[in-house]
C-alpha cells in the first residue's frame, strides 16, 4: 500500500531526480504546425531551444488526454496503492482537470488525489520533490496533502524575463501584462500568486544586478533559514552559472536544483528567462 508521485513535464525536474524518486511523469503536447511532440519524450529541451531560434514557426501547446495520465497512473502504481497526482496551476492549463477523469476512469482499487499546484516549471517540480520525499519516507498520504497545501504557501519563485512578447502570445501573461511597453533597459522580475504570473519589480542594469536583486527577494522572505532551491532557465546557461553562484554565496542552502526548462516552458518564455525558487528545508 504505497503512495506513488505523479505530476507533468512542465515540472522541468532533471530525469536524475525523476528516477531516484521513481515520480511519474506525464508529457504535455508541443505543436511545431501540424508536427505533434511530446514533451521530454520525442523532443528534448536542447533540439527544442534550436528549432525556436532556427525555424520560423512558432509553437504552441496542449494539454494531455485523460488516456496518457491513465497509462501513467497504471505504470507507477499497484491496486490498493495511492496515487497524488500534481499539477501545473489551472489557471494557466487544464492538465489538472485530464489527470482528474483519469482518476475516475482508474476504478475503485485506486485512490488518486488530483493537486492544483498553482506552480508551473521549477516551483511545481520542487513541490513534487518534497512530496517524494515524504512518500520514500513513509508518509501517509494524508500527511503529504496537508503538507503539499503548507508547502504551497511557503515556496516562491523570482524569474525574469528577456521580452514577454512569447509570454503575451501564449496568453500565459497573466497580471504581467502591467510591463507589456515599457520593457526597453529595464529588466522586469515576476513571481507567480494564485496560480497567475505576477508583477513583482522592475529594474535596470546588467544581468548580475538583476540576479542580486532576485536573491535579495528570496533573503527579506526567508532571512537565513535552510532552504531548498531551484534555478532554472530556458537557454541562459551563462545567467544561470552566475545566479547559482550569487544564490550560494548568499542562501543558506541544503539543497539545490538546477535544470534547462523543457519545451512547453520554453514556448510560452521563449528562449529568454531564468528563476529561483525557494522553500524552507
Amino acid at each position: 500500500m504505497a503512495v506513488k508521485i505523479v505530476t507533468d513535464s512542465t515540472a522541468d525536474l532533471p530525469e536524475k531526480i525523476v528516477s531516484q524518486y521513481g515520480i511519474g511523469v506525464v508529457p504535455l503536447n508541443v505543436h511545431f504546425g501540424e508536427e505533434v511532440y511530446k514533451d521530454g519524450v520525442d523532443i528534448w529541451s536542447e533540439e527544442f531551444y534550436n528549432r525556436i531560434r532556427n525555424e520560423p514557426i512558432l509553437p504552441n501547446t496542449s494539454q494531455p488526454a485523460p488516456g496518457e495520465f491513465l497509462k501513467v497512473y497504471q505504470q507507477v502504481a499497484k491496486p490498493g496503492d495511492t496515487i497524488i497526482s500534481i499539477h501545473i496551476s489551472r489557471q494557466m492549463s487544464g492538465t489538472a482537470d485530464s489527470a482528474q477523469l483519469a482518476a475516475e476512469m482508474m476504478g475503485a482499487n485506486y485512490q488518486i488525489m488530483v493537486v492544483d499546484s498553482q506552480h508551473v516549471t521549477m516551483s511545481l517540480g520542487v513541490l513534487v520533490l518534497q512530496a517524494a520525499k515524504a512518500a520514500k519516507n513513509g508518509e501517509p498520504a494524508d500527511v503529504i496533502i496537508a503538507r503539499l497545501a503548507k508547502w504551497k504557501e511557503e515556496i516562491s519563485i523570482f524569474f525574469t524575463i528577456k521580452s514577454l512578447e512569447y509570454l503575451h502570445r501564449t496568453g500565459r501573461i497573466g497580471k504581467a501584462s502591467v510591463f507589456m511597453g515599457s520593457l526597453l533597459n529595464i529588466k522586469p522580475i515576476l513571481s507567480i500568486e494564485g496560480g497567475l504570473i505576477v508583477p513583482n519589480e522592475k529594474t535596470r542594469g546588467n544581468f548580475q544586478k538583476v540576479a542580486e536583486l532576485m536573491v535579495e527577494k528570496v533573503i527579506e522572505r526567508y532571512g537565513d533559514q535552510p532552504l531548498v532551491v531551484g534555478i532554472i532557465h530556458t537557454d541562459l546557461p551563462d545567467e544561470m552559472v552566475t545566479l547559482e553562484r550569487i544564490a550560494k554565496n548568499k542562501l543558506n542552502i541544503l539543497e539545490t536544483v538546477t535544470n534547462l526548462a523543457g519545451a512547453i516552458v520554453g514556448t510560452h518564455t521563449g528562449p529568454n528567462a531564468i528563476g529561483i525558487v525557494a522553500i524552507p528545508a
